[in-house]
């Protein structure tokens, strides 16, 4: 993978980092792994990779925990 222009490897540890929080097994966890791609995204849109458009925005910390407590809720609610 390291072979991918930075913005492409970039979208993929995006997307890794969405997988991730899937299986997190608690919120600190789901706020850590936000965290760390939410740095790298802030740093792309600052200093844009060379390749193609970033087309990526910060995930909603708040939002992703939301779904995140949605779905690992023990009630099924």
């Amino acid at each position: 993978m390291s072979a991918l222009p930075p913005a492409l490897r970039l979208r993929k540890d995006a997307e890794d980092a969405a997988e991730a929080v899937a299986g997190a097994v608690s919120e600190s966890q789901v706020r850590r792994i936000l965290g760390e791609i939410n740095t790298k995204i802030a740093e792309a849109l600052r200093r844009p990779p060379a390749g193609p458009p970033l087309n990526l925005t910060p995930f909603d910390v708040e939002a992703e925990l939301a779904r995140w407590r949605k779905a690992h809720d023990p009630q099924g609610a």
